[in-house]
């Protein structure tokens, strides 16, 4: 039992605790760049998904007035000018609706505070009650 009569830790040594006291500062800083990178991702993959989510909603919407109107047409000429106004809407949704993810995706990639600036970032992307109060404002 010599073991017993030991120590269980070394005594105090300052180069040792001034050592190990800026490993762990230099870990806090990393920890805390570590943090915000993940927080920066988490918020730019939500922004670009409620985007991509109020487009399918916009698009599943235009989709079903689109089918009604070509149900109610009753010529050809009616049909296709149907149809044509359909094609020309769509590629304008889709167009913008492209814009729009972009510039989410490019707002989530900025340095800079998260939710800040234009209205492709941060709380005014998906549209809703809380885009359109800003917008009267």
């Amino acid at each position: 039992m010599p073991d017993a009569v030991k120590a269980p830790f070394p005594p105090h040594d300052r180069t040792n605790q001034a050592l190990f006291g800026t490993m762990l500062s230099d870990n806090a800083a990393w920890l805390g760049d570590i943090q915000q990178v993940y927080g920066r991702m988490a918020h730019g993959g939500m922004a670009f998904f409620q985007e991509m989510s109020r487009f399918w909603e916009l698009r599943m919407h235009e989709d079903r007035e689109a089918c009604a109107e070509l149900m109610a047409c009753r010529t050809p000429q009616e049909l296709q000018e149907c149809g044509q106004r359909f094609a020309l809407k769509a590629s304008q949704d889709y167009a913008e609706g492209i814009s729009r993810l972009l510039q989410v995706s490019i707002g989530a990639l900025e340095d800079g505070p998260i939710g800040k600036g234009d209205g492709a970032k941060g709380e005014d992307v998906g549209g809703g009650a809380a885009a359109a109060a800003k917008q009267v404002a």
